[in-house]
């Protein structure tokens, strides 16, 4: 399969790995702290966002946010450029609002997945992501040689935007158990625990969770906090925005979206 590549990060980089790995021709957009890895290991590179996607059966955004997308897709012409019978798959966790504008302005004959994920590099490298994907299903079975070079298990919520929505409820419950968690060792600690033992021992028992996970490592509550804020900051946001834009109420979440995301 022909795959075009955009978004060189940590988990991009060995998404391309992957998909390199078991045989998939990948052409990667010019940027990117992976660039040299990936063009090591065989990957063909393109400076040119609409060459990129003229060229790609499967085009695949790894980026940050929505308005990355955005600036590829649109103020790039990168979604212009896709020949029919083309797949969008995008891998960015953002909004269910944009993958639909995005599925509604592609030219025709171009599917669109908002092909979202639960996993970090270590998991890429390993093919354990999950994956959650809106969009066609026949769109999915084209790019499931794809995505399952990466993914141990590939879930199809239904519409464009689906994805995104799964994976955003996810993120938000994430969030919350991390404050939750770095909330109740602040408590240990005052009463003069160590925060790592405290976080061991409860990851042993009922209590257990990825988020507590985090904590045993023996770095400060405020340290891991700072790590994770960018990325769950982002994401609380889009999901607080799309759930008003909808009119569901997720006020059991106040706490966790004045902390996230403070207006």
């Amino acid at each position: 399969m022909q795959v075009g590549w955009i978004g060189l990060g940590a988990i991009g980089t060995n998404m391309v790995a992957r998909a390199l790995g078991v045989g998939h021709r990948v052409t990667v957009h010019a940027r990117g702290r992976g660039l040299p890895v990936v063009r090591a290991m065989g990957a063909s590179v393109e400076a040119d966002y609409r060459a990129l996607a003229a060229s790609s059966a499967v085009l695949a955004l790894c980026l940050f946010n929505d308005d990355q997308v955005r600036s590829v897709l649109f103020g790039e012409g990168a979604l212009a450029a896709l020949k029919p019978g083309s797949i969008l798959a995008i891998h960015t966790t953002g909004s269910p609002e944009l993958a639909r504008e995005i599925g509604a302005q592609a030219p025709a004959g171009v599917a669109v997945l908002d092909a979202t994920f639960s996993g970090g590099p270590d998991a890429v490298l390993a093919a354990e992501l999950t994956m959650m994907v809106g969009g066609h299903a026949d769109a999915l079975d084209q790019a499931r040689p794809l995505f399952a070079a990466y993914s141990q298990r590939i879930f199809h919520f239904g519409p464009l935007g689906s994805g995104q929505i799964v994976k955003l409820l996810n993120n938000l419950l994430f969030a919350t158990n991390f404050k939750n968690a770095a909330d109740i060792l602040k408590i240990g600690a005052a009463m003069g625990f160590q925060t790592s033992e405290v976080a061991s021992v409860i990851q042993c028992c009922s209590g257990a969770s990825f988020a507590m996970r985090s904590f045993q490592t023996g770095n400060s509550i405020p340290d891991v906090l700072a790590r994770i804020q960018p990325y769950l900051s982002k994401d609380v946001t889009t999901v607080a925005a799309s759930a008003l834009s909808a009119e569901i109420d997720i006020g059991a979440f106040h706490d966790t979206i004045r902390y996230f995301a403070p207006v």
